[in-house]
This record gives C-alpha cells, sequence and structure tokens, in this order.
C-alpha cells in the first residue's frame, strides 16, 4: 500500500469535508466517519489502518477517548490524533498511550505533521 490510511473522525460536516481535502492533498488515503459507530464499521469494512484522528466530542454515543481505546484493542501501536477545543485536560487521564491532542481551532497541517511527527506512523506501512 502506498498511501498511508487514516480513519478521520469528526461529527461536523465543514470541518470533516475541508480537513480531509487537506489531509487527502498530501498524499493519505482518508477514510471518513462521523460518529463512533460509523468509524467502527469502517474499520470492519476496510481492516488497515496506519493512524486514527478523532474528534473527542462526537456527539450521541462514544466520545472519541473511548472509540480510540477500542480501536487500540485491536490495533495496540497504531498512531491516535484526538482534536478537541474543550477536551485538553482530560486527554491525559482519558486518552491513549503515545496520543497527540490538538486543540480546536486548528489547520489540517497540525494533523499532518503530528501524524509524520510519530514514531508509530513512520515505522508503519
Amino acid at each position: 500500500m502506498n498511501a498511508h490510511q487514516i480513519l478521520f473522525v469528526e461529527d461536523d460536516p465543514l470541518i470533516s469535508l475541508s480537513a480531509s481535502e487537506f489531509i487527502r492533498d498530501r498524499g493519505f488515503r482518508v477514510l471518513d466517519a462521523d460518529c463512533a459507530l460509523d468509524a467502527m464499521k469502517v474499520i470492519d469494512r476496510h481492516g488497515y489502518l496506519s493512524a486514527l484522528v478523532t474528534d473527542v466530542d462526537l456527539g450521541p454515543g462514544q466520545d472519541g477517548f473511548a472509540l480510540a481505546r477500542q480501536v487500540r484493542t485491536a490495533y495496540p501501536h497504531l498512531p491516535v490524533v484526538f482534536v478537541s477545543g474543550t477536551a485538553a485536560a482530560r486527554h491525559p487521564v482519558e486518552g491513549v498511550e503515545g496520543s497527540v491532542f490538538i486543540d480546536k481551532p486548528y489547520h489540517p497541517r497540525q494533523v499532518v505533521e503530528a501524524l509524520r511527527g510519530m514514531p508509530a506512523y513512520r515505522t508503519a506501512a
């Protein structure tokens, strides 16, 4: 597989569209989901992931922290990037080991830089 396959989970359609497009333009394959349940369906359908990028506050259902913990059961070393405008204080307690947190508002370039800087990402794929 030439491109790293990223699962991008964001419940705001405008953020999802613009960020996914920016990340795709940087050579990544981006799979989109708007909630934790849809994210798990995408994983079941596609199987392989290079990284998970998720908003923390995903509306009803699981939040991004719970989603990342669930995904890490199948992919223990998967790079994870969390984004949120409200959850920075919860990241050290609820985030997964080795993950990165980016405050909203953010530029998608920050996500790309975070992914490329993670050791597990650099050795993946």
